[in-house]
């Protein structure tokens, strides 16, 4: 005879089914997670609740873990007509909201760096044309792991998108010569820069 004091014995598959439900809600925020911040320059910490990069700009600094959490709710009418439609719907709930909570850290995070180091742009100051070269210029370009320089990716606000197709100033010859100047000895400097660091590696090696 069943205990009466345990209304659900179905242990084993409601394990097997919150997997599942992890798992798939996992996935759906992975994959809005790598459209705002890509995939590849992603470190997991499996403990502690926060780390020291010794290789980044700023040796020294020690940044804590920020927790972003969510909750939904189940209606009891649901459950109890059996309306497995609501498994799907939480899944979008959480993962969504979880995934604007995280781009909404990640643009807060590269704006309060940017006003930390003075890597900002006065969007008051100049032509559209004129910010976006003096931003062109502040970035430094970097090598990947295929040897490749990476272009910086710009991420702006709708509007001013919008601005970058019909903004005048933006079609100047001398303004599109200059931008190609500064990405030719960005580059020529990032791969300076990689084939510097490659060489310590080789001396350490001899």
């Amino acid at each position: 005879m069943r205990d009466k004091s345990h209304p659900f014995p179905f242990d084993a598959q409601a394990e097997l089914v919150m997997k599942a439900f992890m798992q798939v809600t996992g996935e759906k925020l992975s994959r809005a997670q790598r459209e705002v911040g890509g995939g590849d320059d992603v470190q997991r910490f499996n403990h502690g609740g926060s780390w020291q990069s010794h290789n980044s700009y700023d040796p020294d600094r020690v940044d804590q873990m920020q927790t972003i959490a969510h909750q939904t709710r189940l209606r009891f009418e649901d459950i109890l007509e059996g309306r497995l439609d609501v498994i799907e719907r939480t899944v979008d709930e959480i993962s969504n909201s979880m995934a604007d909570s995280f781009a909404k850290a990640f643009y807060q995070m590269l704006s309060d760096t940017c006003e930390e180091h003075g890597n900002v742009v006065d969007a008051s100051a100049g032509s559209l044309a004129e910010q976006m070269l003096k931003a062109i210029e502040q970035v430094e370009y970097s090598v990947d792991r295929d040897g490749q320089v990476s272009l910086p990716e710009f991420r702006m606000h709708p509007s001013v998108a919008k601005r970058l197709h019909s903004d005048p100033s933006l079609q100047d010859p001398a303004l599109l010569a200059r931008i190609e100047e500064v990405k030719k000895l960005k580059t020529a400097k990032a791969l300076a820069a990689e084939a510097a660091r490659k060489a310590k590696f080789r001396t350490r090696e001899q």
